[in-house]
């Protein structure tokens, strides 16, 4: 049988794993994200795609500097970061 895929691009759920992490309050204001050599290591990907991952990963914080926190949202996280929230939008 062969491997099923993810549809979701490695470097969008990197960012989505970190998103999460911020969120959990595992990363805090001030902490340091994990480097580029980092994440090729932990996540086994190619520099490009963590650079990529790292890169995605400052529009959403780019936002709630422009917005604020009241405009900051896991939803509108994973639309900046393109990934599905999981929720139906059918509601």
């Amino acid at each position: 049988m062969p491997e099923v895929t993810s549809p979701t691009p490695p470097y969008a759920r990197i960012a989505a794993e970190l998103a999460d992490r911020i969120a959990a309050g595992e990363l805090r204001p001030g902490d340091r994200v994990p480097s580029t050599r980092e994440i090729t290591r932990t996540w086994g990907v190619a520099m490009a795609t963590a650079t990529k991952a790292l890169a995605s990963l400052r529009d959403p914080i780019e936002l709630a500097d422009r917005e604020g926190l009241g405009g900051l949202s896991m939803r509108r996280i994973a639309t900046e970061l393109d990934l599905a929230t999981g929720i139906s939008q059918e509601q």
